[in-house]
């Protein structure tokens, strides 16, 4: 072999050394750093269904298995927050001017979610993510909850109120949340969060008071039920719920009067105008459709009762 000859073997055994002969490509490839994504961030790291290996303990594989399936839930639970931020950088910022100017219809025809539901979350995220912070996970279904509380106060009192419930209940439902923000009844616009929160401990500390009609109703007959729908069969000559009954009139009116506006409503907002306003004056727009469904939620929780079965 000559001074100049090559000798592949060689070359391809050892590697080529120095600048030109690979090794800054080799040294940078020996020293590169795998990075990867989180437990239950990626779809690809979440096992698929399959039937359990036994019934026994569960083996090393199905341990790691099982701490990536929990991972990927605490991520959708933590999501709604990343999400609502995200969604109002993106439309404030305009950043999807170059596939669709038309924002909510872009949201939609990439992610699917609705309008309604991308202002809902808009308006939710630094309420959940001020929970976060404070090492509380819930769900957009608790803030949620807390809307109409949110409306008459401020969100301080809102994180205080969930705070105060997380930290005093072993376990934070969506009911228990409602029933809360139920028993509080109307706060004026300047409740402190201290008090508010002073309250709730009450709430959550006050035994369940039966009510009177509760402790009567133990089936023993009483003499103050005679005349008035007894269980011994007397019955009162009036009818509780005669249709002649003056106070039920005034509610058939109401809810006349509630359906006039709705259909009145209903003529003159679309979603095409709804989309225009937004698009025109998002600063003004936004709270007022936040509010219109605040209000057309109330109305549905207020006729949301058993009706009796058609004949």
């Amino acid at each position: 072999m000559g001074l100049f000859d090559v000798d592949e073997e060689a070359q391809q055994g050892q590697g080529a050394g120095g600048l030109f002969g690979g090794g800054l490509a080799a040294a940078a490839g020996a020293a590169s750093v795998v990075v990867k994504p989180l437990p239950g961030t990626s779809l690809a790291l979440i096992p698929a269904p399959y039937q359990p290996h036994s019934e026994d303990e569960l083996s090393d594989q199905e341990r790691a298995d099982l701490e990536a399936c929990k991972a990927g839930v605490d991520n959708l639970r933590n999501a709604f927050w990343i999400a609502g931020k995200s969604f109002e950088t993106m439309s404030v910022a305009k950043l999807h001017r170059e596939e669709n100017p038309n924002y909510a219809a872009w949201v939609w025809d990439t992610w699917e979610v609705s309008e309604s539901q991308l202002y809902r979350l808009i308006d939710e995220w630094r309420v959940g993510e001020a929970l976060a912070n404070l090492g509380h996970k819930p769900p957009e279904s608790h803030v949620r909850a807390m809307t109409e509380l949110r409306r008459q106060t401020n969100d301080k009192v809102a994180i205080t109120v969930y705070d105060t419930i997380a930290r005093c209940s072993p376990r934070v439902t969506g009911e228990l949340v409602e029933k809360v923000v139920g028993d509080l009844g109307f706060l004026p616009k300047d409740a402190k969060p201290a008090d508010v929160g002073r309250r709730v401990r009450e709430l959550l500390e006050a035994p369940e008071k039966k009510s009177d009609a509760d402790e009567k109703n133990d089936g023993v007959p009483d003499i103050s039920s005679l005349g008035d729908d007894s269980p011994n069969g007397e019955s009162s000559q009036k009818p509780s719920n005669s249709k002649a009954d003056p106070l039920a009139t005034k509610d058939i009116e109401r809810l006349q009067n509630t359906l006039a506006s709705l259909q009145e409503a209903a003529k003159k907002v679309n979603k095409s105008a709804a989309r225009r306003a937004v698009e025109a004056q998002p600063d003004i727009a936004v709270p007022l459709i936040q509010e219109i469904g605040s209000l057309l939620q109330q109305i549905d929780r207020a006729v949301a009762i058993r009706l009796p079965k058609a004949e």
